[in-house]
């Protein structure tokens, strides 16, 4: 009963990999996270690729 409690409030995710100029980084981030690193001018020399694996 718990995890589905826990279902509804967790947010889907992707398997990216994230280029921050120097190494690289595979995480799994939400949409949001997605959207925030491709326009915040903080994060202008990153590059995010969703593994579509």
């Amino acid at each position: 009963m718990l995890n589905k409690i826990k279902n509804i409030f967790k947010k889907k995710t992707f398997p990216c990999i994230v280029w921050d100029g120097k190494c690289m980084k595979y995480l799994d981030l939400t949409q949001e996270r997605i959207d925030e690193i491709n326009n915040n001018p903080k994060y202008k020399d990153w590059s995010v690729t969703i593994n579509e694996k």
